[in-house]
């Protein structure tokens, strides 16, 4: 078969690759724009599936809080987004980086792991446990990484250590090991540990759900103040408070899909969906 002009027709497969190409750098595009850029995401484990069709946009300097009941697939998503797990469907952009993959027309190639490795650099994430090292004092845990991973001279990490850890607010903690810090202490230094890395995004999840009650404040005030700094966040939490005075948007996420999103304040005074209600019926 052939064109008009005698040029031969494009084959099925080949205006397939060159639509991909379109959609893909029309995704490029609108990836760009924004820090992070999620489009039906897919995660199972074995025969049960965690997510089922996910999409996020958070723009630069945002901050976008995730909430929902156990199991809805909150915590796998974010940890979606660093490729610390592996999507079976969809794409993950951050900075306009397609996060574990590279695309050549309408298929993709899972990177290498130093290509992995220095994507997550740019991503700083906080977990429920600290994981702190316990051998190390306070500056240890911050220092060890960039001198490890980012080969920063000693001396310069060490400064720069010092530094976070008074934005924490444990200036006076840097000689101490984690064995006796308080669960707040330590899990700002996990925070402090994170920003060693000057990541681009910052992931918390469920950050203060290990904590006792009194000491939840401490590390919220300090995800206020990184907020405030203009630090680009996505946080799965079940700190309403937290969701209305400092998110740009809230997302509530049951059965592995996004249910609602919108600006906290509104979903959280009158959310549209009953799922919605119900889970703020009993957290509120």
């Amino acid at each position: 078969m052939t064109e008009p002009d005698g040029v031969p027709a494009p084959t099925q497969e080949q205006t397939a690759h060159a639509l991909a190409a379109v959609t893909a750098e029309a995704q490029s595009a609108a990836a760009a724009e924004l820090m992070v850029l999620a489009e039906n995401v897919h995660k199972s484990f074995g025969h049960l599936a965690v997510l089922k069709g996910v999409d996020l946009a958070v723009r630069p300097g945002e901050v976008t809080v995730v909430i929902g009941p156990s199991g809805s697939g909150k915590s796998t998503f974010l940890r979606c987004i660093n490729h610390l797990e592996k999507i079976n469907a969809g794409r993950i952009w951050v900075d306009g980086e397609l996060m574990g993959y590279q695309q050549r027309g309408a298929r993709l190639y899972e990177l290498g792991e130093k290509a992995i490795a220095r994507q997550r650099r740019a991503v700083g994430m906080v977990f429920q446990r600290f994981n702190l090292f316990p051998h190390m004092t306070a500056l240890e845990n911050v220092v060890e990484a960039p001198i490890r991973v980012l080969r920063q001279p000693r001396t310069a990490a060490a400064q720069r250590g010092r530094d976070l850890l008074a934005r924490v607010g444990l200036a006076d903690k840097t000689d101490t090991y984690p064995g006796h810090l308080s669960g707040g202490q330590q899990q700002r230094v996990a925070i402090a540990r994170a920003l060693a890395m000057a990541p681009k995004l910052m992931l918390f999840d469920e950050p203060t759900s290990a904590l006792d009650p009194e000491l939840v404040g401490e590390v919220l005030d300090v995800m206020k103040d990184l907020a405030r700094e203009g630090m680009t966040m996505v946080v799965v939490t079940h700190e309403i408070g937290f969701a209305r005075e400092v998110g740009d948007s809230l997302v509530f996420m049951d059965g592995g899909v996004v249910v609602e999103s919108g600006v906290p304040r509104d979903v959280i005074a009158a959310p549209q969906h009953q799922r919605t209600r119900a889970f703020l019926a009993k957290v509120l």
